[in-house]
């Protein structure tokens, strides 16, 4: 009977017990979906937040690397541009020592020839004067001639102790005594546009000038003999408001790439072009 008693006492509490459970298992489960309404959006935010800023560290990352990618390329870039420079400097002296043997080795100077430096130009126009390293005590004198190659470049006008300078035949105060390889004679001047070229004024009509022929000069003159290349025609202007054609003509030289010259004096003499005639008369005496 205890034992039964005993048994009756225990279920219900046993059930309170249960269902008391089981009401405060669905509480705490409503009590999440509360908790989870409220700080879901929250998470979400924090979740995002996170994402970014692990895009933006990602971002900082790929900058830096691209900043530092970008910085070798230019290193690259530049190393390369140096070496093509360095390259380009080589073949311009190659060019130019090549240039100074031909000058050397040219046979169509009689005499002594000197090496002159160019030390600098005019700063206020390229095509008016070159100063060289050589003066007085080299035996440079006025009126002498300097040349590069076998074309004229222009005339001692000072000389001083250890430099003298050089009127370019480019100068608009340059007037020379010129013909062309057909004997029509004329003259040469320097640009008043004081653009590195020159006007050839002939001093009769002629119709037979072109584009390329070549210009020396006459040896009608106390300072440059006959047969120096003057330069060669670029251009003829046949508008009718010219009493005459303006011929432009071309130096053999650019004034800004001079770095030598040969000075020689007037005593030296030149051996004078073959001119057409003269082939004509060549190849006439050969049949």
């Amino acid at each position: 009977m205890k034992k039964e008693s005993k048994i009756k006492i225990l279920l219900p509490i046993l059930a309170v017990i249960i269902v008391t459970v089981l009401i405060f298992n669905r509480l705490l489960f409503k009590l999440k979906d509360q908790i989870d309404k409220v700080f879901l959006p929250i998470q979400s935010k924090v979740y995002n937040v996170a994402n970014r800023a692990s895009g933006i560290k990602d971002i900082i990352f790929s900058y830096e690397n691209f900043i530092a990618e970008n910085e070798k390329l230019k290193k690259e870039n530049m190393e390369l541009k140096i070496e093509k420079i360095k390259d380009q400097k080589i073949y311009e002296e190659n060019e130019r020592l090549l240039k100074l043997l031909e000058m050397k080795e040219n046979s169509i100077y009689k005499g002594t020839l000197k090496f002159a430096r160019v030390s600098f130009s005019d700063i206020n126009n390229l095509n008016n004067k070159i100063f060289i390293d050589l003066g007085s005590k080299d035996g440079i004198k006025i009126d002498m001639i300097t040349v590069y190659g076998d074309y004229l470049v222009g005339k001692i006008v000072t000389v001083h102790d250890n430099y003298s300078e050089v009127e370019l035949i480019t100068n608009p105060n340059s007037i020379i005594s010129t013909k062309t390889m057909g004997d029509v004679l004329g003259i040469a001047r320097g640009s008043d546009e004081e653009d590195g070229l020159l006007y050839f004024q002939p001093s009769i009509v002629e119709d037979n000038l072109k584009a390329g022929d070549e210009i020396i000069t006459s040896g009608i003159s106390d300072i440059y003999p006959e047969g120096i290349k003057i330069g060669k025609i670029e251009q003829i202007d046949e508008k009718e408001n010219y009493g005459y054609k303006r011929v432009t003509l071309k130096p053999g030289f650019e004034s800004k790439d001079l770095r030598e010259v040969i000075v020689i004096s007037r005593e030296n003499t030149v051996n004078r072009p073959i001119v057409k005639e003269e082939v004509k008369e060549l190849e006439g005496d050969e049949e």
